[in-house]
């Protein structure tokens, strides 16, 4: 019976060492594909934004607060992700995106990627705007408001 437990539980073992090492590649290929630094970026601005609804609260807080974020954030967004990206990606696949992001134009992709985050969720904002207002003029010429 023991023994039988003993190998019922190694597919399980397995499954979960390949499952870590999922995670550490995906990891790796979203800090070399820039999508951690995007992220890190937006840090800033979220503590910026709860700041305003807590004036009270010191700014030794949000700092560690901050601090404690940037230091486990890479690892917790690659275990948020491994299912997803499993569904789509097998690790080899991974693997080989990481060798485009090594490659001199993949570098160049993953340090321009924030920045091109950045200015392309302002423009996602003003586009968004527009199609609100876009809505509210079609909504009103049709009586409803």
């Amino acid at each position: 019976m023991c023994g039988a437990a003993l190998f019922a539980a190694v597919p399980s073992v397995s499954a979960q060492s390949q499952d870590n090492e999922y995670q550490e590649t995906l990891g790796k290929m979203m800090s070399v594909s820039g999508a951690l630094a995007s992220v890190d970026a937006m840090l800033p601005q979220m503590v910026t934004m709860m700041k305003q609804s807590a004036p009270t609260v010191p700014e030794s807080f949000w700092n560690g607060f901050l601090d404690k974020w940037k230091n486990n954030l890479g690892s917790r967004l690659a275990a948020f992700y491994t299912p997803v990206y499993q569904k789509y990606l097998t690790i080899d696949d991974l693997k080989k995106i990481i060798e485009f992001y090594e490659s001199p134009v993949g570098k160049k992709l993953g340090e321009a990627t924030p920045a091109m985050n950045v200015e392309g969720m302002k423009f996602g904002q003003q586009l968004g705007m527009e199609i609100a207002a876009d809505l509210q003029t079609e909504l009103n010429a049709k009586g409803n408001k």
